[in-house]
Order: C-alpha cells, then structure tokens, then sequence
C-alpha cells in the first residue's frame, strides 16, 4: 500500500496540489459568472467527498483535512503573484499540468501501476465535472453550452498531460 511516507516533500506536495490545481484551472478557463462558479465549487467538493469513501487509501490521504488545507494555501501564495486577473487562467493551467506531471512521475516511482490509473481517473473526473457543472454564456440557466470551448481546450491539455485519450 502506497502511503505518504513513500514520497519526497516535494512529490507530496505536487500530489496533494493536483487535484485542486486541475479544478481551479478548468474553473478559470471558462467564464462561469457568480452561480456557475458555485456549482464548479460543488462538484470539486462532490468528487473530493467520493474520493474520501472510496477504496483507495493514498487518494483518501491526499484529501485529508489538513492537506486539503496545505494545498490550499500553498496554491493561495502562488496566485498572490499573478500580476492581473487576465494572466490567471495561463498561470493556472501551466500550474496544473505541471504539477500533474510531477505527481504522475512521483507515482510511477514510488507508487504502483493502480496508484497511476486511480490518480489519473481522479483527476480526469475533476476537470470533466467542474467542465460539466454549469452551462457557460447562459442567463439564469438557458442558453449558453455545456463546456466551453476554453474548457474544452484545457481538457485536451490535461488529457495530454494525463497520457490518455480525451477528456470530457
């Protein structure tokens, strides 16, 4: 069984990272207004929440309390730099796919092949739901798309990153 103490600092860190990392940028790439944030919001935790009752004890880890909580500042002190609103969806996608690669090269290392599938699965069904939460361009509801063709571009990105087919 994988644990946390199977890894550096740094690949925890990148591990831990990822999940929220992917979120954020998939958020960022679409332009969801105040509710479809919301509901992004909602199905980042919903996926968290079924992670936490799954079977998979490194994934468990990962969304402990406290590592939610690391990451979450850790991320916070990366974003207090980005120089203006626009540059944030840039700066939070390369974050991501940067960060999945660490933590996929860490897993590959010191994980087994299932810690790689169940973490990329995890990671592939972040993007698709926070893509899928809200429609985009839509007024209270109707009209707009699915997943934007913002998103759709990052899911293709992360999809590359992931090493795997395509996403959403």
């Amino acid at each position: 069984m994988t644990t946390r103490t199977d890894f550096t600092p740094e690949q925890w860190q990148a591990l831990r990272n990822a999940p929220q990392l992917v979120a954020l940028a998939t958020a960022a790439a679409g332009h969801s207004g105040l509710f479809g944030s919301v509901a992004e919001g909602f199905a980042t935790a919903g996926t968290i929440a079924e992670a936490l009752r799954g079977d998979d004890p490194l994934i468990r880890e990962l969304f402990g309390r406290e590592e939610i909580r690391a990451a979450q500042d850790e991320i916070k002190g990366t974003l207090r730099d980005v120089p203006d609103r626009a540059a944030l969806g840039p700066v939070l996608q390369k974050a991501a796919t940067d960060t999945v690669a660490t933590a996929l090269a860490a897993l590959a290392a010191r994980g087994t092949a299932a810690d790689v599938d169940a973490f990329r699965a995890l990671l592939r069904d972040i993007g698709e739901r926070v893509a899928n939460a809200s429609r985009e361009g839509s007024f209270l509801g109707f009209g707009g798309e699915r997943v934007s063709e913002g998103e759709r571009e990052f899911l293709a990105v992360l999809a590359s990153a992931l090493g795997s087919g395509r996403v959403a």
